[in-house]
């Protein structure tokens, strides 16, 4: 195919129309390919002429197409001698199109405009196709015998004219055919360039049995069931139209119909079974009901399918009075599907055509039994399955459209967590839990059919389980139930009555607490132990003594309080408690702080009066000032210690270097800077400080890449990655380690949105951990309390679709997802899990729910796992557990019964 351009203006007259048969164009006759020329006429062009040249020995159908139009044109088709053959004088940019049959020889197209019109632009493609000779007869007597057929013979095709116009002249074709058994007869007439209409005869060929008659191009199709015998086929074109047409005649021969059209004499398919059932038929328009009967004795579940192979058709699910039940009409050849629990009786199905459309189709039914319910369908008659605290149950059963709840009532004569799920559900059915008074406490509500769960811990009481169908479901399912006694938490009351003693500075030596509490008595603050059973006041001195800063070192725990000689160290074996030094000689205070075990040395940070706030030591002889980094009055401030390397590392300035990283053994000599990052002040601030095994990270600002990620490894101190290239932006916090790899929360981007990072120490192993930065934990404040458990960080992170809540992360992108949203929806529907601590390789927790209020929860990591633990705040009262310490195998904490204020707790 060529297409030809920006030529001389084509004559107006035969005699001056451009030759497309010349070398610089078609270079002969016309080709079935089609060959386009592209001008114009207007006002003062009028006309084109072309010259087209059909070859060949015999007819040919000859196309014009004038398209790609700007203004309106027209099309005339003249032979040789002038005389008009054709034409085509659509309005507007509308196609014109001419197809006519010719002969051999020289033949004009005329392109024009009307007088008036604006220019137009046009595309005029020319073709030619030899005719082939006619096969088809053209009388029942001529006919083309096509053969004999029955229900298994291929289909049958053939590609054929009409025409009542132009060179050649062929009004009928007609077929011929025998069946050798009754078929279901399907004809179509497709493939159409002209308007055509096609009839079925019977034997003597005269009979009209059926025809088609759509106008223009549409397909003709005939559907009709045929016995045995002779038939014959004409194709005719369209009365009162002059036409030339291709057709394509094909004819599929169907299957005797098996499937009765009536429910009287409906078909039988007794009996069913779970295996399915099988049937192939067909329908079209004349066929247009198929029914098929079935008996069931007991409840079954019904599970059809219909697939339609060629045509749309639909299938009904009927009950005894032909009453439709339930339909399915997917479009087009789509399956269809029906799915439906049905009660003892006489029940039919109907496969029908839609639009008279002619298709084989094959149907699948099975009925599957339905034990007996028992689980009634309301509370009030509801299965009674006993004290759930001690055992573990399974219950199947089934909810549908003939039974669509089932309840299932028990009770707990003792507080406990309990646990619920569906498994092996064939259908979307839902779990709710209800109190004695019906009221929803909890529920699982998962799609389609994932397993549904609800853990979660009981007072007391009555509850009933519900277990209802979703949307219309049929589903079988296993209920298991089981229980174990809730660790509430016992109370280690300390202060008698409403009020609290607020315990705080919660610390393990061996297998003893240590804490801070007020009983009351008017001393404020002291010292206590506990041993998980019995609470033991080791000071009671003078209001204002304020006991903190608890650390133990070695046997003994070290803390800071305040006497008649200020706020000191001191010293404590389990039974009593002494100051134990004096820095600042009578009242005055040296107020110690940042009390840091590192071997044998126990560092802390005071001031003395004159030295400011420096480091100073207990080396399990004296207490000494290590050295006066800042010299003078003014504070070096020391912060961040950490042991590392046998050596405490920490953060202080002074007047040369500003701010920087310090490291000591103890001694005035070995106290010295480890690398000045930003020579002079302000110095680079080191912070955040963390030890993975020979290497020490922390964050600091060296003056030119703002605050990022450091390592000191090896005597060698060097910048990890330069993360965030945007000044002032935020820099690494919360830096945790799990296992060999270091977590953090940075902002990348300067987008003032944080994001959860990694490290390996290497500035390529250096990487978010969840590449999506639209998505939770990469929002907002971004992730907070990094906690390791194992192998596994849990975290707690805002998603605008679920609120605040608790995730965790292996380190990977698909690793890194939510647990559980506890307190289900988006935000502000927030659960806020906080407390996070590793209890025996378990993840302990707070967390709010609106049914429970704030209370203490344990997470395995999965959604099932994570349950609430305790119930110490009856109802919907926040409890507030806090504090979370482990101490040996207990874990301590405080917490709000609504009634005693707030206590020590122990599970």
């Amino acid at each position: 195919m060529a297409t030809y351009s920006g030529f001389l203006d084509p004559g107006s007259n035969r005699n001056t129309a451009l030759n497309t048969s010349s070398s610089a164009y078609i270079n002969g006759s016309l080709r079935s390919t089609g060959d386009t020329f592209s001008d114009s006429v207007s006002g003062s062009d009028l006309v084109d002429f072309y010259l087209l040249q059909v070859g060949g020995s015999s007819a040919s159908l000859l196309n014009l197409v004038l398209d790609g139009l700007s203004n309106n044109a027209d099309l005339i088709l003249q032979n040789a001698t002038g005389t008009i053959i054709g034409s085509s004088f659509n309005s507007g940019t509308t196609r014109e199109t001419i197809n006519i049959n010719v002969n051999p020889g020289t033949y004009y197209a005329r392109v024009s405009a009307t007088s008036g019109t604006p220019t137009a632009n046009y595309n005029l493609t020319l073709s030619a196709n030899p005719i082939n000779p006619d096969q088809a007869g053209n009388s029942p007597g001529a006919a083309l015998n096509i053969g004999n057929f029955n229900s298994t013979s291929n289909p049958y095709s053939i590609t054929e004219f009409v025409s009542n116009t132009g060179a050649i002249q062929d009004s009928n074709d007609y077929y011929k055919f025998s069946l050798t058994e009754a078929v279901g007869f399907n004809l179509t007439l497709d493939g159409l360039t002209g308007n055509a209409n096609v009839e079925l005869y019977d034997s003597s060929g005269t009979g009209l049995i059926i025809d088609s008659n759509q106008s223009g191009t549409t397909s003709e199709s005939i559907s009709r069931n045929l016995a045995i015998g002779d038939y014959y086929i004409r194709v005719i074109p369209a009365a009162n139209t002059n036409t030339f047409t291709n057709y394509n005649l094909g004819i599929v021969f169907n299957p005797q119909d098996n499937a009765g059209n009536t429910l009287a004499n409906a078909r039988v398919i007794n009996p069913l079974s779970s295996t399915a059932s099988n049937f192939s038929d067909y329908v079209n328009n004349v066929d247009d009901n198929d029914f098929y009967r079935f008996n069931i004795t007991s409840s079954k579940l019904i599970n059809l399918t219909m697939i339609p192979a060629t045509g749309n058709a639909d299938v009904e699910l009927l009950n005894s009075s032909g009453g439709i039940i339930i339909s399915s009409t997917n479009s087009g050849t789509q399956v269809d599907s029906i799915v439906r629990s049905l009660n003892t009786g006489t029940y039919y199905i109907r496969v029908f055509p839609v639009g008279g459309e002619a298709t084989n189709y094959s149907l699948s039914v099975s009925a599957t039994d339905i034990p007996t319910d028992l689980a009634p369908n309301t509370r009030a008659s509801a299965r009674n399955i006993g004290n759930i605290t001690s055992s573990s149950q399974n219950f199947n059963d089934f909810v549908g459209d003939i039974d669509a709840d089932d309840y299932y009532f028990f009770n707990i004569t003792k507080n406990a967590n309990v646990q619920f799920s569906l498994t092996g559900l064939s259908g979307d059915a839902d779990l709710r839990l209800l109190n004695s008074s019906g009221v929803e406490i909890a529920i699982s509500e998962e799609t389609g059919t994932n397993n549904e769960s609800i853990s979660t811990s009981l007072a007391a009481g009555n509850y009933f389980i519900w277990v209802n169908r979703f949307d219309n479901a049929n589903a079988f399912y296993n209920l298991a139930v089981s229980g174990s006694p809730s660790f509430q938490g016992q109370q280690l009351e300390i202060r008698i009555g409403s009020g609290s003693s607020n315990p705080d500075n919660l610390t393990a030596l061996g297998n003893t607490l240590y804490f801070t509490a007020d009983d009351g008595t008017g001393n404020g603050n002291q010292l206590w132990k506990s041993n998980g059973t019995t609470n033991t006041r080791i000071t009671n001195n003078p209001g204002g003594f304020n006991a903190a800063n608890l650390t133990v070192f070695g046997t003994n725990l070290f803390f800071t309080a305040n006497d008649s000689n200020g706020n000191e160290l001191w010293l404590s074996n389990g039974t009593t408690a002494n100051r134990f030094s004096d820095i600042i000689v009578g009242a005055g205070s040296s107020s110690p702080a940042n009390l840091t075990v590192v071997g044998t040395n126990l560092f802390f940070t005071a001031n003395n009066g004159t030295n400011g706030r420096e480091l100073w030591v207990y080396d399990g002889t004296t207490v000494r000032l290590v050295k006066d980094i800042y010299t003078g009055i003014a504070d070096s401030n020391p912060t961040n210690l950490i042991a590392f390397n046998n050596r405490l590392y920490f953060s202080a300035s002074n007047s040369a270097n500003g701010q920087e990283l310090w490291s000591s053994d103890g001694t005035g000599n070995g106290t010295q800077i480890v690398t000045d990052i930003r020579p002079g002040q302000p110095g680079s601030s080191p912070n955040n400080l963390a030890v993975i095994g020979s290497t020490l990270y922390f964050t600091a600002n060296d003056g030119s890449n703002g605050t990022e990620l450091w390592k000191h490894s090896a005597g060698v101190t060097s910048l990890v990655r330069d993360i965030t290239t945007v000044v002032n932006a935020f820099g690494p916090i919360n830096l945790t380690v799990v296992g060999n790899t270091l977590f953090f929360v940075t902002d990348s981007d300067g987008d003032f949105q944080q994001e959860l990072w990694k490290s390996d120490g290497t500035e390529l192993g250096t990487v978010r951990v969840k590449n999506n930065l639209t998505q939770a934990p990469n929002l907002g404040f971004g992730p907070l309390y990094l906690t390791a458990v194992g192998n596994t960080l849990y975290f707690t992170t805002p998603d605008p679709t679920t609120g605040l809540e608790l995730w965790k992360s292996d380190g990977t992108d698909a690793g890194t997802v939510l647990v559980r949203d506890i307190n289900p929806g988006a935000d502000p529907n927030n659960s806020i899990p906080s407390s996070l601590v590793n209890f025996g390789g378990t993840l302990y927790f707070t967390a709010y729910e609106p049914t429970n209020g704030t209370e203490l929860w344990s997470s395995d990591g999965t959604a099932l796992g994570t349950r609430r633990v305790s119930n110490i705040n009856p109802g919907t009262g926040d409890a507030n557990t806090a504090k979370l310490t482990v101490v040996g195998t207990r874990l301590f904490f405080s917490a709000a019964n609504g009634t005693d204020g707030t206590e020590l707790y122990v599970i």
